[in-house]
């Protein structure tokens, strides 16, 4: 299909395809992650990133730059672990070189595709080479953009560079030379980017294609209009969503106030999302009285779309129907996030105002977060994302939100979490008091992670086979055994203060057996006569054991 400018329904449908061809390969991009268990799946972090950014787009024959703002807009909603946090920031920058534009053209796609990798480099405090990053960059830097160009011919050449730096990848990075892999994160981004191409070469997408439509869907499941009766009284107002078309025929269009429009808005809700792109005007809100909001808008212009539903009725994957009762305002709030009744049991005895169930496998996503920072109501709120795969999207969650101060706590495990929270257990007059125990909580132990491997895995010269025990010192490989006990034994010996150490916690999952633990636990108290160790049942269901050892 030779095509040299794109409007705004072409482009929406190129984001489909890329999408198809994403959900197509997610498992096999989730099989290059280097750590050998389910560790916030790239391929899956990626796709509900994205999936998230098509449930936005309201109108599909918007002008393009609508388009990539909303596709955007719901990605930095819906972004899952570092690499969905890295797409939507990606996509971010694209949207930004767009914003004005109702149609594209290949130059200003090409414009867009550095914007965006630029845009994804300033999010990372710590940029790392052989990654996404490296993909996005030379996927765009090292092709030229040609006068004569069609959109196929373009992104032919884009797809060729994409995967010629991934080939790359392990030569910049280490570790992944050392696994035999690419970078699963650039993988991902090729892969949308092979889905765009296939658009317009025509390429069928056959494995695991999922119907895009099946994506927009708002809800997992049925409405419960019980939730809101004749009985009910309007605590929570209305979700109210519309795009407006500025009409020349009421104002002048040119002389328009974005700034005025948004302050109106502000004081007859909350929580308002509110931006212009071009002529039109795109407003997210919670108000008792949508139409007081209607009789505004309308001054200005007539509705291109316009959705509106009772909060009550929305449905909630974060927070339990037995917690949907408003909480009045409070000074500081803390928020956990944790996989495992046991762990979460525990942390709720430790003073956590609420916890998010995520972590492994499943990353909690922004507007999750966001969703609990709304719930918990309160002046300031400290966040443990507990998992190094979450701690960018709990900053950019923290960011996005602004109806309270969140400071996120950079807590990379569990362990580091349960050690933090510890120190709720005392008592402070002030809050940056208790943020900064809570922060301190997190350095005084060392962590290690015991786990039964779910592929081969290289740690040194040595391979540990699949179904071996394998043992962690944070993301770092350190040995493995055939036998949980040995593994984990085995762990505690590389630690060279081991025989001065005096106080240690384990938390073991679901997969463990209780005589294994009192086997483990009274062999451990033999070999170290100092070290006290105290057991959780944590029931998590993806690590065998949990261990931290304070220092």
């Amino acid at each position: 299909m030779k095509m040299t400018s794109m409007s705004g329904s072409v482009f929406t449908e190129l984001l489909k395809n890329g999408y198809k061809n994403l959900f197509a390969h997610y498992k096999a991009i989730n099989d290059l992650n280097v750590f050998p268990v389910p560790d916030g799946d790239t391929g899956t972090n990626m796709k509900l990133t994205y999936s998230n950014g098509l449930k936005t787009i309201s109108d599909d024959d918007a002008p393009a730059g609508v388009i990539a703002d909303e596709l955007a807009r719901g990605m930095l909603f819906g972004a899952r672990g570092n690499s969905g946090v890295l797409t939507s920031q990606y996509f971010r920058g694209f949207a930004d070189e767009v914003k004005d534009l109702t149609e594209l053209s290949v130059k200003d796609f090409a414009k867009a595709m550095v914007g965006a990798y630029k845009n994804a480099y300033k999010a990372c405090a710590d940029v790392a080479e052989g990654t996404i990053l490296t993909v996005a960059r030379e996927g765009i830097e090292n092709v030229k953009v040609l006068d004569e160009d069609d959109f196929e011919s373009f992104l032919s050449r884009v797809v060729m560079a994409m995967k010629v730096s991934l080939d790359n990848t392990p030569n910049l990075l280490p570790v992944l030379k050392e696994n035999g892999v690419i970078d699963s994160g650039g993988k991902g981004l090729l892969t949308i980017f092979e889905g765009y191409l296939y658009f317009f070469t025509g390429q069928e997408i056959k494995e695991g294609e999922e119907e895009v439509i099946e994506v927009k869907t708002t809800d997992d499941g049925a409405i419960d209009y019980s939730l809101f009766n004749e009985n009910s009284k309007l605590e929570y107002g209305y979700c109210t969503e519309f795009l407006l078309q500025l009409l020349r025929s009421k104002i002048d269009i040119e002389s328009f106030d974005i700034d005025s429009f948004i302050s109106w808005m502000m004081s007859h809700g909350e929580s308002l999302v509110c931006f212009q792109t071009g002529t039109i005007v795109k407003v997210h809100i919670h108000t008792k009285k949508p139409h007081e909001v209607i009789k505004y808008a309308q001054k200005f212009g007539e509705f291109v779309s316009f959705k509106m539903e009772n909060m009550a009725l929305q449905h909630n994957e974060v927070i339990s129907k037995s917690e949907t009762k408003a909480r009045e305002r409070k000074p500081l709030a803390v928020i956990a996030i944790a996989q495992g009744d046991g762990i979460i049991d525990s942390f709720k005895a430790m003073n956590v105002d609420l916890v998010l169930n995520g972590g492994q496998t499943m990353n909690t996503s922004v507007s999750e977060m966001i969703d609990a920072f709304k719930f918990v109501n309160a002046d300031e709120i400290i966040l443990l994302p507990n998992e190094t795969n979450m701690i960018k999207a709990a900053y950019q969650a923290s960011e996005l939100y602004k109806d309270s101060k969140v400071r996120v706590v950079e807590t990379h495990n569990i362990q580091e979490g349960y050690s933090a929270l510890q120190a709720l257990l005392g008592n402070y007059e002030t809050n940056e008091e208790c943020y900064q125990a809570v922060s301190s909580g997190v350095d005084l132990i060392d962590s290690i992670t015991v786990f039964k491997s779910a592929k081969d895995a290289k740690i040194g010269k040595e391979k540990a086979p699949k179904g071996s025990f394998v043992s962690s010192f944070g993301h770092k490989l350190v040995g493995y055994k055939n036998d949980l006990i040995e593994a984990t034994l085995d762990a505690l010996e590389k630690l060279d203060d081991i025989e001065s150490r005096e106080v240690m916690f384990l938390i073991y999952g679901q997969m463990v057996q209780e005589d294994v633990i009192v086997q483990l636990t009274a062999t451990i108290s033999y070999k170290y006569p100092l070290l006290e160790v105290g057991v959780v049942s944590g029931k998590q269901d993806v690590y065998d054991l949990l261990i931290g050892i304070y220092k």
